[in-house]
């Protein structure tokens, strides 16, 4: 049985997800090294694969979500350090 029934629901809670992480990373982070960016995306991934392995994509959606906030600090702090 699904945790999250709808995906719709799911895309919104992924959306959510992704601007909360996002904000938080840009306020209070200032820098995250290469190596610790990498080691992230590669748990979020391995989780998210998990995830959908189990049977919930739905979930693995908002998993996702925190990988692709975390790639968009890099590339939000990239575009304005140069």
């Amino acid at each position: 049985m699904a945790l999250i029934a709808d995906p719709a629901t799911a895309g919104l809670a992924a959306l959510a997800v992704f601007l909360v992480v996002l904000g938080i990373l840009v306020v209070f982070v200032e820098s995250i090294r290469f190596a610790r960016l990498l080691a992230a995306l590669s748990v979020d991934l391995a989780v998210g694969v998990g995830l959908v392995l189990l049977d919930e994509p739905d979930v693995a959606l908002i998993v996702l979500a925190f990988g692709a906030a975390i790639v968009a600090k890099q590339a939000f702090e990239w575009l304005t350090t140069r």
